[in-house]
């Protein structure tokens, strides 16, 4: 059962609260405009961490979704702050209960003039051929449980899809997501046989991540 935006205002990560702010209502019935701000000692990220549309969970065939930009590192009044790895994991696997089974989370990697090393890195990975789940933002979408399949939106069909993104799914049941899973794991081996010895910092990076995805990996009832 997916989370309402609203519970996970003050949701506690390590030092930091997660604020969630709504900045107004779309012209869909059930869609707003959301910011995630994190707030640690009463003081507020200058910048909200993930901004975008949030469709709520509505009956089959409708899910629920959230399609953002994650901005990060932030800032505390200038000050530049990164997340350790476990507070990282756990503001994404908060994210990722707002998005009930069948439904997705995006993440953007194409920023219009707002372009950080994640976003970057995340673009030529892909270009490279770098399975999704195995570049910095699709980590992100794993760890929100949205991972089961990931779109690549490198073109968009149509201005209505916005900038090229990451688009990962929730399983809507067990049987699909052990096919997906299996499905997944036969590409990152494919990428793994291609890049052995391969030197290029995006290669590396990528088959450093699939060690980290095997020691985070959970059935779905874990999830």
């Amino acid at each position: 059962m997916a989370l309402s935006w609203e519970a996970l205002d003050g949701f506690v990560i390590g030092p930091y609260r997660i604020r969630v702010q709504e900045e107004g209502p779309a012209a869909t019935a059930g869609q707003h405009y959301l910011a995630f701000y994190l707030e640690r000692e009463g003081m507020r990220s200058d910048r909200p961490i993930l901004r975008g549309l949030y469709a709520m969970p509505r009956p089959r065939p409708i899910p629920g979704w959230f399609d953002g930009f994650f901005r990060y590192p932030l800032a505390f009044q200038g000050e530049v702050i990164e997340l350790d790895d476990a507070q990282l994991r756990t503001f994404f696997r908060a994210v990722g209960r707002l998005i009930p089974p069948g439904g997705w989370l995006a993440l953007a990697y194409e920023t219009f003039g707002e372009s950080q090393a994640i976003h970057q890195e995340t673009e030529q990975a892909l270009r490279l051929g770098v399975p999704p789940i195995l570049t910095p933002l699709g980590m992100c979408l794993f760890y929100a449980r949205c991972a089961f399949p990931i779109r690549d939106w490198s073109i968009a069909e149509g201005w209505r899809e916005g900038p090229r993104k990451l688009q990962g799914f929730k399983p809507r049941e067990e049987t699909h997501y052990w096919r997906r899973a299996d499905e997944l794991w036969e590409e990152i081996r494919t990428f793994l046989r291609r890049t052995e010895g391969a030197t290029r910092l995006e290669f590396l990076h990528a088959r450093r991540r699939v060690e980290e995805l095997l020691s985070l990996w959970t059935s779905p009832d874990e999830s």
